[in-house]
């Protein structure tokens, strides 16, 4: 079976919204499916993913769709700046920053999927919300936990539950 091309969302987001399979979103987020060394099909894959590292050029692309400092992101992984900073584009995270960077993927695109655009999405995400005690999103992502309870907000936003 032929695998369609992915889109990069920061290239062309507005392709993005076109894209129906759940796996060609997340890889999508990261860059693509060049960027990310492999096509992913399914959750095997991303394992597969994790146990190997993404590049660091993945971070500033996270980064970048987020809007927020590599400083800020280099906190949602739980590594100095310093550390992102010495490391090579192509050189690979470790598995901890790996599967928080898919994580946070996976959130991005929930998030676009729930609230209809990345403009939509990252406003959401920088603002107060009351089901997290008027605090912001982005400030969940840096734990699995975390990331799980940004996508249970977008699950009742999704299904009309005041949040």
């Amino acid at each position: 079976m032929k695998h369609p091309k992915v889109i990069n969302l920061v290239q062309e987001p507005e392709v993005f919204y076109r894209i129906q399979n759940k796996y060609d979103r997340i890889i999508s987020v990261l860059g693509g499916s060049m960027q990310v060394g492999q096509v992913v099909n399914s959750d095997i894959d991303l394992i597969d993913i994790t146990r190997r590292g993404l590049p660091k050029s993945v971070v500033i692309t996270v980064s970048l769709i987020l809007g927020i400092s590599m400083e800020k992101m280099s906190s949602l992984l739980h590594v100095s700046h310093r550390t992102i900073q010495r490391k090579g584009d192509d050189e690979l995270l470790n598995v901890y920053s790996t599967e928080q960077i898919l994580e946070i993927a996976e959130v991005i695109s929930r998030g676009i999927e729930v609230l209809g655009t990345l403009e939509n999405f990252t406003k959401w995400l920088h603002s107060d919300v009351r089901a997290l005690n008027y605090s912001k999103p982005l400030d969940y992502l840096d734990t699995s936990f975390g990331t799980k309870l940004v996508k249970d907000i977008l699950g009742r936003i999704e299904h009309g539950v005041y949040s």
